[in-house]
């Protein structure tokens, strides 16, 4: 729809807002990333005249970054492009009416009334009108001054322009795509107890809107994943948010995220239907119900046993809390789950739910393993000590002919007892984790154990309600240390 012409003695502008030239209902893709970033996505329809037609695009983002939008179509040529904001406030609407006459209107002390005047706007001094009146001029007007009407080139809302050239009439599709500050989104994970085997695990995404701008009917898309984006002074926000409290939105339950699809190396969650993305508000999507996931509860030990220092016992560690389970299909999830904060909660004897700890996982692909901490178990310690050490063998050198200290080698054999009580009234499942020296070797162990990463050598084994499990286990480590009192004959 064509707004108005202008005839120049060459080309023809049309100024055409988008807005009102949408042969269909607007069309507004929203992308989402996890790190107070947007990609906003426009198309529109219009009516394009041979030459150059100026366009603008209504009701872009307050936090907008003008310099990553980009209008495309096929056959136009985009000559220019402005982003234009001038709100509508007290200072700017001074500014606009420097030079013209204005309503001053100020109150008599003495009767209350208030008197009406007009006089002519000629500065503006900071926040201070300079008006010149019949009597004079007044710097320090005790008054305020009232406005007739918007000037023009103020609006409530901020614009992209832009110059497009065509060569022939005719309707054009428009795109528009930028980049916006003020919006964010997390996961949030829920895991209720079913039993000592499975779990119900249920997953929300809150999307934040603090953009300064309201989308109604719109697509939202989620990438998982943090994309590099060039640091820049951000404008102040004075202007950009709102000083309201954020309104909490929940879609129907029905109203759940599809299945995430690959991009790059991040990936992407659509909202199936459109929703609106109100400025201020948090809006939660459904995106996992898993009613039944397998996991397992586990309490892990960390032993501080040394072989060759000064450490050689521990006693009272209790297990750390540990849930795991896995993001397979056969459970009910399969899926890419991004990162966020997953709450727990059991069951205690009198059957009532209770809220058990809470932690962070990361960006979890299919297949993978979930671990999370939840706390240390109460009713379950453990303790641990080197029994005895025998020495098998000892060598005294020197590193070089000037070196005057001794360096001593010795190995020896050690014999270590850890013992893990378990006071509560159910079997728990332990691991225990001892970090080993390089040159150790296991000899002996009264329950097999495990290498891992990291120079660990890991027990797992469970330990019945009101009893305490023993583990034996002999090793064998060399071990030096230097000796600047000791005196070498050559």
């Amino acid at each position: 729809m064509k707004l108005g012409r202008v005839l120049l003695p060459v080309i023809t502008f049309s100024v055409l807002s988008l807005s009102s030239a949408w042969a269909l209902a607007p069309a507004t893709e929203i992308t989402i990333y996890n790190q107070d970033l947007a990609l906003i996505k426009k198309s529109q329809n219009v009516s394009l005249k041979k030459g150059i037609n100026e366009i603008v695009f209504d009701e872009v983002a307050r936090q907008m970054r003008p310099e990553s939008a980009f209008i495309f179509g096929d056959g136009i040529k985009i000559l220019e492009q402005n982003y234009d904001y001038a709100g509508v406030n007290y200072m700017n609407m001074l500014q606009a009416n420097v030079g013209k006459k204005v309503k001053t209107v100020r109150t008599n002390p003495s009767t209350g009334q208030n008197v009406y005047e007009r006089a002519t706007l000629i500065a503006v001094d900071g926040a201070s009108p300079v008006l010149k009146f019949d009597y004079g001029i007044e710097t320090n007007f005790p008054g305020r001054v009232l406005f007739d009407k918007v000037p023009l080139g103020l609006t409530s809302t901020p614009v992209l322009k832009a110059k497009a050239e065509v060569q022939e009439d005719g309707d054009k599709s428009l795109y528009l795509a930028y980049l916006t500050s003020g919006f964010s989104w997390e996961a949030n994970y829920v895991a209720k107890v079913n039993d000592d085997k499975t779990l119900e695990l249920l997953g929300r995404v809150s999307l934040n809107n603090n953009s300064g701008s309201s989308y109604d009917n719109v697509n939202v898309n989620l990438i998982a994943g943090d994309v590099n984006t060039v640091s820049r002074v951000v404008m102040p926000r004075m202007m950009l948010m709102k000083s309201t409290n954020a309104a909490m939105d929940s879609l129907a339950e029905s109203a759940v995220i599809t299945a995430p699809d690959a991009l790059g190396g991040y990936y992407m969650y659509q909202i199936p239907q459109p929703t609106s993305l109100n400025d201020g508000q948090i809006k939660q999507v459904s995106f996992v119900n898993a009613p039944k996931v397998n996991y397992l509860k586990e309490g892990t030990v960390f032993s501080t046993l040394s072989f060759g220092a000064n450490k050689t016992s521990f006693e009272n560690v209790n297990p750390s809390l540990i849930c795991s389970f896995e993001n397979i299909a056969s459970d009910g999830l399969g899926i890419p789950l991004p990162k966020g904060k997953i709450s727990f909660y059991d069951y205690d004897k009198n059957g009532a739910l209770q809220f058990v700890g809470e932690n962070n996982i990361d960006n979890k692909a299919e297949g993978q393993k979930i671990e999370l901490k939840l706390g240390k178990f109460f009713d379950i310690y453990a303790e641990g000590q080197v029994t005895d050490i025998q020495k098998i063998s000892e060598r005294k050198y020197k590193k070089s002919t000037k070196d005057t200290c001794v360096t001593v080698e010795q190995t020896s054999l050690y014999e270590v007892v850890y013992k893990v009580t378990n006071k509560a009234k159910y079997e728990a499942n332990l691991i225990l984790k001892q970090p080993l020296p390089s040159d150790a070797k296991i000899i002996s162990e009264s329950v097999k154990g495990e290498d891992e990463k990291g120079d660990l050598r890991v027990w797992k084994f469970k330990v019945p309600a009101g009893s305490t499990q023993e583990i034996k286990v002999s090793l064998q480590n060399k071990f030096e240390q230097r000796d600047c009192g000791l005196i070498m004959l050559e």
